[in-house]
């Protein structure tokens, strides 16, 4: 039997893999764990880790007290995972461990495995975040990977660039996409006896911090508070909670600020189905989340992308771009409710869809457990 680990530190990520670790736990010749980490174990953020334990049995959860006031916290709780996961990796064997994505509190972990020459299958590396710190951490797991199971053509050969051997990089979609369209969403009544009456037509907005900019997060998040303002006659909004990035809590004290003036709805976390089924009878998403532009748009529903968080991702048609200014943010609202635009949603393909994502992905990750992985990893050059 293979043993097979997955860390997870964020409500997103886990979204995005719970139903691929249900296929792999139910695998009679894998043994899998799971360590729940990071935000999960938060009161402020929803303690995630209630709905993991609920779905798995083997799990364990690594506290790194993390926080993001600010940077110096952040590399703070990076130093207490370092540590923390040198000290599990060393009492622990593991034929492979999966990790998604590019978040900080990941990349400590990653090093120490490499370090225990433990195997990394590393999901949706090749992506490019321009206005955020995931973009370098998320290539530098990608070097310490051995197999890269990617959304698009463009970053699978990004991954190939890094020198990374092209048979261990796999084109294979996204995980998210499947799960909007393959899991069951609920229906209105359903959705409003969880959540409560939303009276009029209503937009999502999950608006995280972009820790590379030049602009200050309050700025941007009081232009988008005038923006919203100006539409609160017609639209009601729903906001989600941010990520721990760092800065995340100014822009949440605006925020709860808003929300608390016009009564609106807003929810620290929801599970996969809860946020997608909200998002499918919405006008939709506003902010700056990888959703959407990732999996959204196979809601039909509308996306306005705000600012640079998500620079130099692969985007879809639909994906209404603007700056963080307050005209800009007004503009993308508009032209989001324009017939031409709708026309648009109707008949829009989606970058990251492929047929049997998850089916896919199951049978590379298996593949890999079959081989001995223990081999010194060269660089590939083109």
């Amino acid at each position: 039997m293979k043993k097979l680990l997955y860390v997870t530190g964020s409500r997103a990520e886990y979204g995005i893999m719970k139903r691929l670790l249900k296929k792999l736990d139910e695998d009679d010749e894998i043994s899998l764990e799971i360590i729940i980490t990071g935000m999960h174990l938060l009161k402020e953020y929803g303690e995630t880790y209630r709905e993991i334990e609920k779905d798995f049995k083997s799990t364990k959860k690594i506290d790194i007290e993390i926080s993001s006031k600010d940077n110096y916290e952040v590399l703070h709780s990076m130093s207490i995972a370092m540590e923390k996961f040198s000290k599990h990796f060393r009492d622990n064997k593991y034929d492979a461990l999966i990790l998604l994505g590019d978040r900080y509190e990941i990349l400590p972990v990653a090093i120490v495995a490499a370090f225990n020459n433990i195997p990394i299958i590393h999901i949706h590396g090749g992506e490019k975040t321009l206005g955020n710190y995931d973009e370098f951490v998320r290539h530098s797991i990608t070097k310490m990977s051995k197999l890269h199971l990617v959304a698009t053509e463009e970053y699978r050969k990004r991954v190939i660039q890094l020198g990374e051997n092209p048979d261990t990089v796999k084109n294979l979609g996204s995980l998210g996409v499947a799960n909007v369209l393959e899991m069951r969403l609920l229906n209105k009544k359903e959705l409003e006896d969880i959540i409560g009456e939303i009276k009029k037509p209503y937009y999502i907005v999950l608006f995280h911090p972009e820790t590379i900019s030049e602009i200050s997060l309050e700025e941007q998040t009081n232009n988008l508070i005038e923006a919203l303002s100006k539409f609160r006659e017609k639209y009601n909004f729903v906001f989600i909670g941010s990520n721990s990035d760092t800065g995340s809590d100014k822009i949440q004290k605006i925020i709860h600020k808003f929300v608390k003036e016009n009564n609106y709805k807003r929810f620290e976390s929801l599970q996969n189905f809860e946020y997608f089924s909200l998002l499918k009878y919405s006008e939709g998403l506003i902010g700056n989340s990888s959703s959407g532009i990732i999996e959204v748009p196979s809601l039909k529903v509308a996306t306005i992308n705000i600012g640079n968080r998500q620079l130099g991702r692969a985007k879809g048609e639909t994906i209404i771009d603007c700056n963080s200014s307050v005209s800009e943010i007004e503009k993308a609202i508009l032209k989001s409710q324009s017939n031409e635009y709708r026309n648009l949603l109707k008949n829009s393909k989606n970058p990251y869809f492929q047929k049997n994502s998850l089916e896919k992905y199951y049978q590379e990750i298996k593949k890999f457990l079959e081989k001995n992985n223990k081999y010194l990893k060269d660089f590939y050059d083109l």
